[in-house]
């Protein structure tokens, strides 16, 4: 390739990425936020060293913008930079294993038009800082390795970071360890000051370790074992864990990937043992766990950036034709495409939408996010009298309404998962009404309300709530009225009597 055709090359590559991340940059600001990511404001209302679902980070890039604004472009706009710091990171790794800038163009396209990543670094969730401190892991690793001196600190606080936004960030540093392990006995030696790495990969980790030491480790057990659930021996999941998979991730980026990861066997460097202990080990495990139970595809976020990232360095130095570029990019592209159409115009999307199947929306289908500003409002106006407490057993749908409504939020119910919402209210709480709001009707629910029963003087109904997209209804809300609540309704309603 002459030299001009390589730089229009690396101008469109970057080009591609810019509108992606314009797409999300937009989609910040018409798509209302989703239950999870409403608790997450929350958490960054109440900072803390971790919390029972997952460590700091998610809650920390929060509360460096939004500061309790109830602005959703704010909430997300720190998880879009994390993205674009990922991709930077990234195609700083590939640009130095190939020697050219042309690798980290190409790997920043790989790893943005993957189609799930979009969701991943385009909402508040863990997985932008992870991602950001996952692909840092690998640039400063790298330079580590071959270098030394400072840069083992750096590379440990990165690790660290990886760890504070999901705890899948120690198979990240096992991994660092692994590869750093592997290199002394290949070399017979390892880079000066590599003992920085370890101390402030520890020194990162304190905030999670000391609030875990005081709270009974519930990160820890949460991730190990409350959200693990045996679902028997099948080697089908498993294979649908990969088909998913390769979709998501597009079918071209995944296929890449793979490819990577099998030259990357054969690599007897530094860069190359370190994109192997820190991807291939972590996706075998995870294929052993879906022969048992149910693996979330996000997961393989932090592998399949590290192999991405192989990939586009590998293509550059083999100088792929257009035939193998275009296998490996225009399906994903394909796929993300009406992902990003939706972000930028959601109307349009609806529109199509109903032109296609008709006038008529599931109660729960994709269109209900934008509910929710209404119902907060309504519900923030059934609850202005003095005494009214609002209750749900959703922590998502109970942050939503204290973000869209400034409802305090007070969940029930026996759900662990999403349990740090029940430190945020007195459970000895005596107020003259409850009023549950819920996403179907309480004869539907008996055990709910067999509580109900035990736990107020009367249960009447509160009505029925239904909420329009476009003319359209999108989803229907129940409310029911606790009168007269007894003493100790509220440990009643949370099934701890």
């Amino acid at each position: 390739m002459s030299r001009p055709a390589a730089g229009r090359w690396e101008l469109a590559a970057w080009g591609v990425v810019a509108l992606i991340f314009a797409a999300r940059a937009a989609g910040s600001f018409t798509v209302p936020l989703t239950g999870d990511e409403a608790y997450y404001w929350e958490w960054s209302l109440r900072p803390a060293g971790a919390y029972y679902d997952h460590p700091a980070g998610v809650a920390m890039v929060i509360a460096l913008f939004d500061h309790g604004a109830r602005n959703a472009a704010l909430v997300r706009v720190g998880f879009l930079a994390c993205g674009l710091g990922a991709t930077l990171a990234l195609a700083d790794f590939a640009a130095a294993i190939a020697h050219d800038r042309r690798a980290g163009a190409a790997a920043a396209l790989l790893l943005n038009i993957a189609p799930l990543l979009t969701v991943g670094v385009g909402v508040a969730s863990p997985d932008a800082p992870y991602l950001l401190c996952w692909c840092a892991s690998l640039a400063l690793g790298k330079r580590a390795l071959d270098h030394g001196g400072w840069w083992w600190p750096a590379f440990g606080i990165a690790l660290a970071g990886a760890v504070e936004s999901r705890l899948l960030g120690f198979a990240l540093a096992a991994g660092a360890v692994s590869a750093a392990v592997a290199q002394r006995r290949s070399e017979g030696a390892i880079s000066r000051a590599w003992w920085a790495a370890p101390l402030t990969f520890v020194a990162g980790l304190l905030p999670l370790l000391l609030w875990n030491a005081a709270h009974g480790w519930q990160t820890f057990a949460f991730a190990l074992v409350g959200r693990h659930v045996d679902e028997g021996f099948s080697p089908a999941r498993a294979l649908r864990f990969l088909a998913v998979a390769l979709l998501v991730l597009g079918p071209g980026c995944a296929l890449a990937a793979a490819w990577a990861g099998a030259q990357a066997l054969r690599v007897r460097t530094a860069w190359g043992r370190l994109a192997v202990w820190t991807a291939l080990p972590m996706v075998a495990l995870l294929l052993v766990l879906a022969l048992r139970e149910r693996v979330e595809v996000y997961w393989l976020y932090g592998p399949f950036a590290t192999l991405v990232g192989v990939a586009a360095a590998l293509a550059v130095k083999q100088r792929w034709g257009r035939v193998a570029w275009g296998w490996a990019v225009v399906p994903s592209i394909l796929l993300l495409v009406p992902m990003l159409v939706v972000l930028v115009a959601p109307s349009l999307t609806f529109a199509a939408a109903i032109h296609a199947f008709g006038r008529d929306l599931r109660n729960n289908g994709p269109f209900e996010i934008f509910t929710y500003p209404a119902l907060a409002r309504d519900v923030a106006g059934r609850t202005r009298r003095a005494g009214v407490m609002v209750a749900t057993d959703g922590y998502g749908l109970s942050s939503l309404l204290d973000f869209y409504g400034s409802v305090p939020p007070v969940v029930i119910g026996y759900d662990l998962q999403g349990r740090q919402a029940r430190t945020w209210f007195d459970h000895d709480a005596k107020p003259r009404e409850i009023l549950f709001v819920d996403k179907e009707p309480l004869a539907t629910r008996p055990d709910f309300a067999a509580r109900f029963a035990h736990a107020c003087v009367r249960v009447a109904e509160g009505g029925v709530r239904v909420y329009d997209y476009q003319s359209v209804p999108a989803r229907t809300y129940y409310l029911t009225r606790c009168l007269g609540p007894l003493p100790g309704a509220l440990r009643t309603l949370l099934w701890e009597r």
